[in-house]
């Protein structure tokens, strides 16, 4: 049976449309350091899975793009709240994680759930750094989220690009898709 978006749940990415007291920036800047986590696993999982070079080299440049904002974002965890434990609860990854479709990709059906699934991220990433710039008090931080935000739509029109340079070629994928799918989902 093939895998579907449609077969993955789709809960909520944070608590913004509710009143709830651990909207805090440490919250925010936690759970956008796991986001950038999941984005650049899959971007790198896209990158394994194709056998085109120009696409293995962009999905490569998204995923590590994904891993500097990163590393960025925490610096500001770092400077405005400190060193600590996450507030981010394993079921809290768990669900962020479920967002992805780690499948075997072998052929042009299972490429495109998994573009799916990137451009489905990548709205929801802009959604995410769109409301979180607007809880988080810090103006340097605000205007990186807002950044960021934009970020995935630049990402999404990268992939939209690449879909169009695929769409003439006959691109090859792995033979080691179903061992790297199941590598990504652990």
């Amino acid at each position: 049976m093939q895998a579907t978006l449609e077969e993955a749940p789709r809960a909520s990415m944070l608590f913004f449309g509710q009143a709830d007291e651990r909207v805090t920036t440490k919250r925010i800047l936690d759970y956008s350091v796991s986001w950038k986590t999941m984005t650049s696993q899959y971007y790198e999982f896209l990158s394994k899975v194709v056998g085109d070079p120009i696409m293995k080299q962009r999905f490569r440049l998204m995923a590590s793009e994904e891993r500097d904002h990163r590393k960025i974002l925490r610096k500001y965890r770092r400077e405005l709240c400190g060193r600590g434990d996450t507030t981010l609860t394993e079921e809290d990854v768990k669900t962020q994680r479920a967002r992805f479709t780690f499948l075997e990709v072998n052929d042009r059906p299972t490429l495109q759930v998994a573009i799916d699934c990137v451009m489905e991220s990548e709205d929801e990433s802009n959604r995410f750094f769109t409301l979180a710039s607007g809880k988080i008090e810090n103006r340097e931080g605000r205007i990186f989220l807002r950044l960021l935000a934009e970020e995935g739509l630049i990402h999404k029109s990268m992939v939209e690009e690449l879909l169009e340079y695929a769409e003439g070629r006959d691109i090859r994928f792995s033979k080691n898709s179903a061992a790297i799918a199941a590598a990504a989902r652990r």
